[in-house]
């Protein structure tokens, strides 16, 4: 019987696995043992060799070991990783067995895999025509797992829009508090960049990035880097949510807060789908950061943003 009906079904389920597996139970036979370890999806590559090492010595075959490791990859985000399994999957492809699947329900599901990985080599070496050929065609053979396919269409989207894209700074939005018109190149004044929070008081991560926000104002200043908080939607229920939302807050966030417009939407012409979102701007209208506010990559873009460098 298999453990999950498709890889990505699985990773939903990983959280719940493991907390099964620190409850007391009855000691499992040493196959069995081997495999939950080997599926737990280990920390580190070298826990993952260790539970490999030890499924193969009771038995277990190496089209499962392989899977466990896809999983492995595919939870810590390593897209080279999954890359470099390649040349496994095709080989496996011709002996792919079913009744020695963990994650599979299908034979298609296996080959969507492969298409998958192919789709990722395709786009680390900008063969958009190839990456789109790819991807497509694992879509097609497993919808079921369009959720782990899917955001890399979008993350290359957003970046070929980023790259493309310059915004206007004669274009004006709301204050929250008066709705008087403010432009974006007030707002820059004489900073060498602009930051830009979009946010909601329904996004129950606003809260958070705000804190996050707080405490790298003291670096913003430094690099001349201006900060305004945009509310995506300014219908009245929202607007007032919002209000009271800033004044419950122990310490008000520094910049100004402003409304989004209503038409042509700063947030439309970022294509800002996720809240919250940073977007930093250069005093041309070039975008040299969107993403989420814990990105690792926004210190680095602040940085280099800046008036200042950091040190070597």
């Amino acid at each position: 019987m298999k453990r999950f009906s498709a890889f990505t079904c699985c990773l939903l389920c990983l959280a719940l696995h493991a907390q099964d597996l620190e409850q007391p139970a009855i000691a499992l036979p040493p196959r069995e043992a081997a495999m939950d370890t080997l599926f737990a999806i280990p920390e580190t590559l070298g826990a993952l060799e260790a539970a490999e090492a030890e499924a193969r010595k009771h038995g277990v075959p190496d089209q499962t070991v392989h899977e466990a490791r896809f999983l492995f990859y595919v939870e810590h985000k390593n897209d080279q990783g999954i890359i470099d399994m390649l040349p496994v999957w095709e080989k496996q492809e011709k002996n792919f067995s079913l009744d020695e699947s963990e994650i599979f329900a299908t034979r298609e599901d296996f080959l969507a895999v492969i298409e998958f990985s192919r789709a990722l080599k395709a786009l680390q070496k900008n063969q958009r025509d190839e990456f789109k050929k790819h991807i497509t065609e694992a879509l097609w053979l497993s919808p079921t797992q369009a959720s782990a396919f899917t955001p890399y269409i979008e993350n290359l989207r957003l970046s070929e829009h980023i790259k493309s894209t310059r915004i206007d700074f004669s274009l004006q939005v709301l204050d929250l508090e008066n709705q008087n018109p403010v432009s974006l190149k007030s707002l820059l004044g004489q900073n060498r960049a602009l930051l830009l929070h979009f946010w909601s008081p329904w996004s129950p991560d606003c809260e958070t990035a705000m804190m996050d926000l707080s405490s790298v104002c003291p670096t913003l200043e430094k690099e001349k880097i201006s900060l305004a908080s945009l509310l995506v939607d300014g219908r009245t229920e929202i607007l007032a949510e919002a209000k009271d939302f800033l004044k419950s807050q122990e310490k008000p966030l520094p910049g100004p807060q402003l409304i989004d417009r209503t038409k042509n939407s700063l947030a439309g012409i970022l294509r800002v789908t996720d809240l919250p979102t940073l977007v930093l701007l250069d005093k041309d209208g070039k975008i040299l950061f969107h993403g989420r506010p814990d990105d690792p990559k926004l210190k680095e873009k602040i940085l280099s943003s800046g008036a200042t460098k950091p040190a070597p």
